[in-house]
């Protein structure tokens, strides 16, 4: 499943790579219908601008609620996604690309210190180096997202 979300979405679109989905941002314009891709297999797009209910498209979600955590229950309860369809800390969080195991020795010294003596498993993102650990990250999102979810 991917997601194309609005740009002014942005919180959402965290927090769907934090659960390991695909989701792309761009500004989405209802006056500019080109700015929508056309339909796809599997990906849908998601916006709060319900002028662009009119296009009448299967594939695009009209969020009503304004928070991010709330947007995103919202997009967990309307496509109906389940725990099994998650990868928690799977995506980067800020480019959106797949992360890629990282060796525990090659980051000593990128994370703090009390972080590498607490953690044995680290991600990177190939296109801006971040690293990421399972961590309070991966218990923030069970209990703010995943506690929301169908088995």
């Amino acid at each position: 499943m991917k997601f194309l979300v609005d740009q002014y979405l942005g919180g959402l679109a965290k927090w769907l790579r934090f659960c390991g989905f695909d989701a792309a941002s761009r500004r989405l314009s209802a006056t500019a219908p080109g700015s929508l891709p056309p339909p796809a297999p599997g990906v849908h797009i998601l916006t709060r601008q319900e002028s662009l209910a009119r296009l009448g498209r299967p594939d695009l979600l009209i969020l009503k609620e304004p928070t991010p955590e709330a947007q995103l229950e919202e997009v967990i309860r309307g496509l109906k996604i389940s725990r099994r369809e998650l990868k928690p800390l799977s995506r980067c969080s800020r480019c959106n690309e797949a992360l890629a195991p990282a060796d525990r020795e090659a980051v000593k010294g990128l994370v703090p210190e009390h972080v590498f003596n607490c953690q044995e498993h680290f991600y990177q993102c190939p296109r801006c180096r971040r690293i990421f650990w399972p961590g309070t990250h991966l218990k923030g999102i069970y209990e703010k997202a995943l506690a929301k979810l169908p088995g």
